[in-house]
C-alpha cells in the first residue's frame, strides 16, 4: 500500500549509522547514496549487459543479524515515475566482515534505465526513511506511488549499457562514498573499504556465478576468457561436496541441499572464490 506521506529535503546520513533521528510527524526522507534505512542500504546492482541480460540482481548490505523480512525493494519506471515490481526481502544479513555483511536478491526483468530507479524501504513504526536511487539519470518527477511516493530520486551516476560485459556490476564504494563500475560482480559478498574489506579483485577477469541464489539444478559460471574451469564447492564447515571440471559454463548443483557454500574456481592457473546460496 503506498504511503501517504510528504517529502522532505534529503538528509545525508553516514555509512552504517545505526542511530536514526526521530521522524518529524510522518514525513519521509530519501537518505540518498550515503544513507541507510535502519542500517541497511543498497550496495550492488546489475541490470544491463551485452546481448540478453543475465544474472540481474540487487544486493543490500548492513549490520550482521539484521532481519530483512520487514524490508522491500521497489522498482520504478522512469517513463511515468510509477512502481512496476516489488521484491520482498527475506532472511538475515550474515557476518562477513567485522559485524557486517550483504545479501543478494534476484532482479530478473529489472528495467535498463534512462532513467529507472530502485527504492529500499522498511515497514514498521517509525520507519519513514527510504533509499530511492536512480540510474542513468534523475527521475523527471517525484514518485507517484509506493514507498517512495512524493520523493525525488538521487542518481548514482555510474551506469551499465547494452555493451557492458557479462560479469560486470555497479557497486557502492564506502571509501569514496560513490557508486563505481566493477569488472568482477560479487552478489552476496560484502567487501568494501580499507577496514571492512574481505574481497580482493582476483585474476579471473569477469568471473560471474548466476543465478545466485540458485533455486534449480544448474549454476552458470562464466568469465571473460570462458576457458574450461576446475570447480570445487565447500559447505560452511569446510567439507568439499563437489569437485569437477566445468565445460560449457554449467555446473550441476542438484546434489546440494539448501544452504550457503563456498565455490572455488580455477581457470588457466588462476583461482577465485565466491559465496553461493542454494534455496
Amino acid at each position: 500500500m503506498p504511503y501517504n506521506l510528504k517529502s522532505k529535503k534529503m538528509k545525508k546520513l553516514y555509512f552504517l549509522s545505526l542511530l536514526l533521528g526521530s521522524a518529524i510527524g510522518f514525513a519521509q526522507t530519501n537518505v540518498g547514496i550515503t544513507g541507510n534505512v535502519g542500517g541497511v542500504y543498497i550496495n550492488e546492482i546489475h541490470y544491463d549487459n551485452a546481448s540478453t541480460d543475465v544474472g540481474e540482481f540487487i544486493e543490500v548490505a548492513g549490520p550482521a543479524g539484521t532481519d530483512l523480512s520487514t524490508y522491500t525493494l521497489t522498482l520504478y519506471n522512469g517513463s511515468n515515475n510509477t512502481s512496476y515490481a516489488t521484491i520482498a526481502l527475506t532472511g538475515s544479513i550474515p557476518n562477513e566482515a567485522n559485524g557486517v555483511g550483504a545479501v543478494s536478491f534476484d532482479a530478473t526483468g529489472i528495467q535498463n534505465g534512462a532513467p529507472d530507479a530502485i527504492a529500499l524501504s522498511k515497514t514498521g513504526t517509525g520507519s519513514t526513511n527510504v533509499q530511492y536511487l536512480s540510474y542513468e539519470g534523475v527521475m523527471t518527477a517525484p514518485a507517484v506511488d509506493g514507498p517512495a511516493m512524493g520523493l525525488n530520486s538521487v542518481d548514482i551516476i555510474a551506469m551499465e549499457t547494452s555493451t557492458t560485459p557479462i560479469g560486470y556490476s555497479l557497486e557502492y564504494d564506502e571509501t569514496s562514498m560513490a557508486w563505481i563500475v566493477i569488472t568482477d560482480d560479487t552478489p552476496g559478498l560484502f567487501a568494501q573499504g580499507p577496514v571492512l574489506s574481505t574481497k580482493t579483485f582476483d585474476a579471473i577477469a569477469g568471473l560471474s556465478l548466476y543465478p545466485n541464489p540458485v533455486t534449480g539444478n544448474v549454476l552458470n559460471i562464466t568469465s571473460a576468457a570462458n576457458l574450461d574451469m576446475n570447480v570445487a564447492v565447500f559447505d560452511i564447515v569446510g567439507k568439499q561436496v563437489i569437485n569437477t571440471k566445468v565445460i560449457n559454463n554449467t555446473l550441476n548443483v542438484s546434489s546440494l541441499n539448501a544452504g550457503v557454500y563456498i565455490v572455488k574456481v580455477t581457470e588457466d592457473g588462476k583461482t577465485a572464490t565466491r559465496k553461493l546460496v542454494v534455496r
